[in-house]
């Protein structure tokens, strides 16, 4: 074995350690709050993962990633400098910054995690089915709300109307859910993880999770086959009828007559959450509209919040409110380049943009670090899969 290669595989050895120092960071830190009332775990483990980074890098000094993504992603360096100066406070920086992690998973072995990931989903899925069945939550964090500091609890997303929402390793049901949509994003392809994604929405009582993870379900069926093929393929009857009946089956076990309820609401504008999601959509419009241009072109990372007490309740509004146009474009290009490539290269591609989209309108996958990750991460693979096709130039 010469130099060469013992210096590649230690490299890729400190990339997979990277990988999992960073997912420990961000699917661990709010279970050692729980239990232990320890918030630094995340801050550790990400100091670790960029250590061990630095070490694969100076191995092997070179990014593992697409050149064009990558230059494209670098706008977003004088774009957060840029901002600062305009903002309420620096909440708004995950936006950009979450760019560093996604280009240091990307570069350390993006199949490695991808693989980490979809360990991740099954054991979300087990502590899932644990929580749903025992009707409690491995441990509780506590928040600042409106109401004051209070435990994040069964009670406080839902209990009070007796639907129990998991949640497994996040904070609340709604990441869970969130992370299942980026799960089903990254693993259109995979229908077994399509199936625990939908699952996992179930478990969390995620009423658009469902909707959206059921549309990516659908279209992994018709993408990949035609109706002639449908009717021919025995392999798909039975592949469609397994997935159709584990999924129905675990419907009918694990939603009740009050969660079909609440699911049935979620079209409907008498229904209070979709009414105050009107009332903030309408609100951020009115705020934007009283920027200064400054504010116009850079946001006011917080303000919004600060005013309201409460997000936009859209990702499109989010971004514009705390980042401006320029931070709102900067999140739209890549959705509008891939939409094109796709419909240039005649891809499939263009139907899980559009999903994506509609996603943002209702989902805010641009706040949080893990949440912007897994942004990111959904548009390179979209990127690089157009860009494996024959006829790519």
């Amino acid at each position: 074995m010469n130099n060469n290669t013992i210096i590649s595989q230690s490299s890729n050895l400190f990339g997979r350690l990277t990988i999992i120092s960073l997912c420990i960071s961000f699917y661990l830190g709010f279970l050692v709050e729980g239990l232990y009332n320890y918030t630094g775990l995340r801050t550790i483990f990400l100091f670790i993962g960029l250590v061990f980074f630095f070490i694969k890098m100076v191995l092997r000094p070179k990014l593992q990633i697409d050149s064009h993504f990558f230059t494209y992603t670098l706008i977003m360096f004088p774009l957060a400098v840029l901002s600062l100066g305009f903002w309420h406070n620096l909440n708004g920086i995950n936006v950009y910054f979450t760019i560093v992690t996604f280009i240091i998973i990307v570069s350390s072995g993006y199949d490695f995690f991808l693989k980490v990931i979809k360990y991740i989903a099954y054991i979300l899925l087990i502590l899932a089915m644990y929580e749903f069945i025992t009707k409690s939550y491995l441990f509780v964090v506590y928040r600042q709300t409106e109401w004051g500091v209070l435990p994040l609890d069964p009670k406080f997303y839902g209990g009070y109307s007796q639907i129990f929402r998991a949640k497994g390793l996040f904070e609340g049901p709604l990441a869970l859910s969130q992370f299942a949509i980026g799960l089903a994003f990254l693993f259109r392809s995979n229908i077994k993880i399509l199936v625990v994604a939908v699952l996992l929405t179930i478990l969390a009582n995620g009423r658009l999770g469902m909707v959206i993870t059921g549309i990516i379900f659908i279209l992994y069926f018709v993408t990949k086959y035609d109706l002639i093929s449908i009717l021919k393929s025995k392999k798909f009857i039975r592949l469609f009828i397994v997935s159709l009946v584990l999924i129905i089956s675990a419907t009918v076990y694990l939603i009740d007559e009050k969660s079909i309820e609440r699911i049935s609401n979620s079209f409907s504008f008498e229904d209070n959450s979709n009414t105050a999601r009107l009332y903030y959509w309408e609100k951020a419009i009115n705020i934007f509209g009283d920027y200064n241009i400054f504010n116009i072109l850079f946001g006011n990372s917080g303000y919004f919040r600060e005013v309201t007490g409460n997000s936009a309740e859209n990702g499109w509004l989010m971004l514009l409110l705390d980042n401006g146009i320029l931070g709102f474009l900067f999140y739209f290009f890549p959705l509008l380049i891939v939409s094109l490539l796709s419909l240039k290269h005649s891809t499939e591609h263009w139907h899980y943009v559009g999903v994506l989209f509609l996603a943002m309108m209702v989902q805010t996958f641009n706040l949080g670090v893990s949440a912007s990750l897994l942004y990111w991460l959904i548009m390179y693979s979209l990127f690089i899969e157009i860009k494996k096709t024959k006829d790519y130039v």
